[in-house]
């Protein structure tokens, strides 16, 4: 069965559909969330390096040799580059492009402004020692490919800028990384929503998967197979309406056999005495004709009760083997053919032919064929049985090398050679049942019928 086709891959593909949606109508503001947070983070560890930084320098007369150690310690350690600026010019530290450097100085100069300053964390403020200098608050100034985080620190040796560089790769890093974590979890979610509904439609599907196997069994003719209530409400009633259904069935098959008996038991014990009233008549010509309509009456009477007491066990969907009844009917009438010095030839594909019929309708249709041809044409004359596959069906034909069929004989009851008529009408049955039809053929150098039956792509069905 194919996935898309099933009611469980309607579940999922509708409980995925959702989730994917929901996960799409979020991911706009989740990005823009997840980038705001990394330039954040960014800063702020910027911010703490950067104002570390500033209160080592602003402790008294550092030496460049060991803020240059310094700043060697801290940059091999952190992930945000500083970078010192001191006031007589020197660059110490991670370097910096001359143009961001040239913009940082254009942002702010340098000046003892008391008012822009704040003493150091790390001291009394109330009480600072008086070799503390000054911090400044940070600040952060955009550059090209990123952002400084800048923090004035004053000792004796003048103001110092320190420089916290946050660039756009080392978040776009970052942000990357916690998309792909969002992403992991996007996709996690989508296989829960995917296996939740694959859950949750084999529970609902189960039941009626159990249920449609009743229903096949029922229309092959196990009319004991009832359907097991399970399942939701909804389902569990299509179960409980198939068993009534399946009930009813079987009620009025019975009632149809029991019509059966009793047609066969109120038909058979009149045709009884009139076959016995036209053997007392003295022997003649019309006597001999009431005898050959009394046997017809008799045999046709035997197969409508034989057709209405057939088992059901075609089911709804009749099939069989058109290569073996052909084959089985021709071996029963070919010893009737030599008798009757007829050459007999079967045309018979080698494997075999399913087609939408019974086999007891496939049959009967055949031997009224055939029938036809003993009956309505000379002895002698040969005759054809083939079959032959077409589009979507097969051809079953009939043909003989006798004068044709009139079209006329087409309408049912209607013979011109003092038949019942009723042979081409069964033959046209059988095949209308398959789905086909019947067809007269008028070859030059052969006539007959053509029944056209539907295929079936394989063998039937059958009950374990």
């Amino acid at each position: 069965m194919r996935l898309l086709s099933t009611l469980r891959a309607r579940v999922i593909a509708l409980a995925v559909g959702i989730a994917a949606l929901i996960i799409v109508l979020t991911a706009v503001p989740i990005a823009l969330l997840l980038r705001t947070s990394a330039y954040g983070d960014a800063e702020r560890h910027a911010t703490d390096a950067a104002q570390s930084t500033a209160d080592y320098i602003s402790t008294g007369n550092v030496s460049d040799s060991l803020l240059k150690a310094y700043l060697s310690r801290l940059n091999a350690r952190g992930s945000t580059p500083v970078t010192v600026l001191l006031a007589d010019g020197d660059v110490l530290g991670a370097d910096l492009d001359d143009h961001v450097l040239a913009q940082v100085r254009q942002q702010h100069e340098p000046s003892l402004r008391p008012n822009d300053y704040q003493k150091s964390d790390d001291h009394d403020h109330d009480n600072p020692p008086a070799d503390l200098g000054q911090v400044s608050n940070a600040r952060t100034i955009d550059v090209r490919g990123g952002r400084i985080v800048q923090v004035l620190s004053q000792n004796d040796q003048g103001v110092a800028q320190v420089l916290a560089s946050v660039t756009d790769d080392s978040v776009s890093d970052t942000v990357r990384d916690r998309y792909l974590l969002v992403g992991g979890c996007a996709l996690a979610l989508i296989a829960l929503a995917w296996a939740a509904a694959d859950l949750t439609g084999r529970r609902l599907v189960r039941p009626l998967q159990r249920t449609a196997e009743t229903a096949v069994a029922l229309s092959t003719g196990d009319l004991q197979a009832r359907a097991q209530v399970e399942g939701p409400v909804e389902v569990a009633r299509v179960a409980i309406e198939l068993n009534a259904l399946a009930d009813r069935i079987g009620e009025l098959l019975l009632q149809e056999r029991e019509a059966a008996a009793d047609l066969s038991h109120r038909l058979r014990t009149p045709l009884t005495a009139v076959r016995l009233a036209v053997e007392a008549l003295p022997p003649s010509e019309r006597t001999h004709e009431l005898e050959a309509q009394v046997t017809q009456l008799e045999r046709s009477l035997t197969q409508l009760i034989k057709a209405a007491r057939r088992p059901v066990r075609e089911g709804l969907h009749p099939r069989c083997d058109a290569t073996a009844v052909i084959r089985d009917r021709a071996a029963f009438w070919t010893p009737l053919a030599e008798d009757q010095d007829r050459r007999v030839a079967v045309d018979l594909p080698d494997e075999p032919v399913w087609v939408r019929t019974a086999e007891e309708d496939l049959a009967a249709a055949l031997d009224a064929l055939l029938e036809n041809v003993v009956a309505h044409t000379p002895d002698g004359t040969a005759f054809t049985v083939r079959l032959a596959r077409a589009t979507d069906g097969v051809h079953l034909d009939v043909l003989d090398e006798g004068p044709g069929i009139p079209v006329e004989a087409l309408q049912r009851g209607r013979s011109d050679r003092g038949s019942t008529g009723l042979g081409l009408d069964i033959a046209r049955a059988a095949a209308v049942a398959s789905g086909g039809f019947l067809e007269l053929l008028h070859d030059p150098a052969a006539h007959g019928v053509r029944l056209f039956l539907r295929t079936e792509p394989q063998a039937p069905l059958t009950n374990s």
